[in-house]
């Protein structure tokens, strides 16, 4: 069985609702992991916010549009037109909290993409172990079913492998930037800045996103072939 038999022709309604329910749950477990790391490691920035949670609707500030726009309005606007949900959430960060800054930076960036990868991991769970109730014609209930499944999955992957790119202000930079030497943190530094349109530029304007293809092909193989190895059809 396919693993994108259920199409985009399902209507915007169902697309919309889909696709926000896969958007919200990546990003609360993303910004939840950036959250947890943070407090684990000294800053208690984020949780004095609320936002030590994997509840995505924590982590919106619904006093600031700006804020609303980014992380809800952008996603369900590019769910209907795009087909996939785009968006940004942050939680706030002290790195002078950590007793070793630029380590402990690295790992609450990590922690975030790792948030995502929980979410992936749970969902193939569930796809392997309903698997067996999607028959050759599986009714409107289970199609929709699969349809949720199938989008958090790939949203969870996408953004999770998206955000290691060694860019600012992608969490990828911050990893990076522990691991680098002198000139290397200096050229972050100075391009930081500009990360936005130098990650706008590279994936957007640039084919940049072909770099990426073979971790997201290799991320996805499993969620398409092994329920069907597993069970055997």
């Amino acid at each position: 069985m396919n693993f994108l038999a259920v199409t985009l022709g399902e209507g915007k309604i169902t697309i919309l609702v889909a696709g926000m329910i896969a958007w919200f749950l990546q990003m609360g477990f993303h910004e939840g992991g950036h959250a947890w790391a943070a407090y684990w490691l000294g800053d208690k920035t984020a949780y004095y916010m609320g936002k030590r949670t994997v509840n995505p609707f924590m982590h919106i500030e619904w006093k600031n549009p700006s804020y609303v726009i980014s992380a809800v309005v952008m996603p369900a606007i590019t769910v209907l037109t795009l087909g996939f949900p785009l968006g940004m959430a942050w939680v706030p960060v002290n790195p002078s909290n950590f007793r070793h800054p630029t380590r402990d930076h690295a790992i609450v960036a990590f922690a975030g993409p790792a948030g995502g990868f929980v979410v992936a991991a749970i969902v193939l769970g569930i796809w392997i172990a309903v698997y067996p109730l999607f028959g050759s014609e599986p009714t409107l209930a289970l199609s929709l079913l699969q349809l949720v499944i199938t989008y958090t999955y790939l949203t969870a992957v996408i953004y999770s492998v998206f955000n290691l790119v060694p860019v600012p202000p992608l969490d990828g930079s911050n990893i990076i930037y522990y691991f680098g030497n002198d000139a290397l943190r200096s050229f972050l530094d100075k391009i930081r800045p500009y990360g936005f349109f130098i990650v706008i530029a590279l994936f957007w304007v640039l084919p940049g996103g072909v770099l990426l293809r073979p971790f997201y092909s290799a991320m996805i193989w499993p969620f398409a072939n092994l329920p069907s190895m597993i069970w055997g059809h």
